[in-house]
């Protein structure tokens, strides 16, 4: 399948910082994340931290916040497609690094305005609550490793989701001693059933590409080469379709899931916040970061 010609990579707009909104706008160049223009209104966004399989950082948490932003207020923007760079879509969370590019008064007005949540938000409320009111349509591209957090970045966060064929799937929960997030513990159930859920979740269950479009998780799984360009094809075409339709049939099904959202992000972010203190979970943590 013929790769779909992209775009330089552009910066971001952000529009808050402090206490007030920014008029005009400021550009930010994203660490973390790659914004391009893959034509007739479809834009891609690639989670950009190969040499640490895009994992879930403070820094790509927080650039996570700014460009869904972003993408509700570019007009250019219809379809949006995301994907991870080099071999991983999305390795889960990293607990450990603070470090970030996001200027701390910028990540404030966030806060401010009601986007984004205090820190530590580890369980992504706040982008979780963005993703699943982004009235755009939504396409995830898996092209590699997925683990944790990302698996729920790939079905939970998106309206479709094209899966290479090599891609396996895992929630590490249990054995970390951590509580589902991104809105896995309203969705996932309401997705799979509630006792697979739980097989996935607790007993941290590996599970396929196959897998997951026999339990309904996924559109389509493809050769490892050709799922960018599957999910870009889609994205055009759906493009090409009438917006306000679209938008307003994503609005009707996702109707309960929307009305839901704040309150199980806020039990989700309040629990894991909650969790993390806990001896048991402090122990399966170091004992992970005696590992890596």
């Amino acid at each position: 399948m013929a790769p779909v010609a992209l775009g330089e990579p552009e910066d971001i707009l952000v529009y808050y910082s402090g206490k007030g909104e920014l008029n005009p706008p400021q550009a930010y160049k994203p660490s973390k994340l790659m914004y391009q223009d893959a034509g007739n209104g479809v834009f891609l966004v690639t989670l950009n931290d190969p040499k640490r399989l895009n994992c879930m950082s403070m820094n790509l948490a927080q650039e996570l916040t700014l460009i869904i932003e972003h993408i509700v207020r570019d007009d250019r923007c219809k379809v949006v497609v995301w994907t991870g760079a080099g071999r991983a879509f999305c390795a889960g969370g990293n607990f450990t690094d603070s470090k970030t590019t996001v200027p701390a008064d910028v990540f404030e007005g966030y806060v401010h305005a009601g986007i984004a949540l205090e820190l530590p938000d580890i369980s992504l409320a706040a982008a979780t609550r963005a993703m699943i009111k982004l009235p755009k349509l939504s396409i995830a591209a898996v092209n590699g490793i997925t683990v944790g957090g990302g698996v729920n970045l790939a079905f939970v966060w998106q309206d479709f989701v094209y899966v290479g064929q090599d891609v396996t799937f895992r929630y590490p929960f249990g054995e970390l001693g951590l509580t589902p997030e991104l809105g896995s513990s309203w969705l996932l159930p309401r997705m799979v059933g509630m006792t697979r859920a739980k097989q996935l979740m607790q007993l941290g269950t590996e599970f396929t590409a196959q897998r997951a479009y026999e339990l309904g998780l996924c559109t389509e799984v493809a050769p490892m080469t050709d799922v960018l360009s599957k999910a870009l094809q889609a994205a055009q075409k759906l493009a090409a379709m009438p917006q306000p339709a679209l938008r307003e049939s994503k609005r009707l099904v996702n109707k309960e899931l929307v009305e839901s959202i704040d309150k199980v992000t806020a039990d989700e972010y309040n629990t894991l916040r909650r969790i993390i203190a806990t001896p048991e979970t402090k122990a399966a943590m170091m004992a992970l970061m005696a590992k890596t």
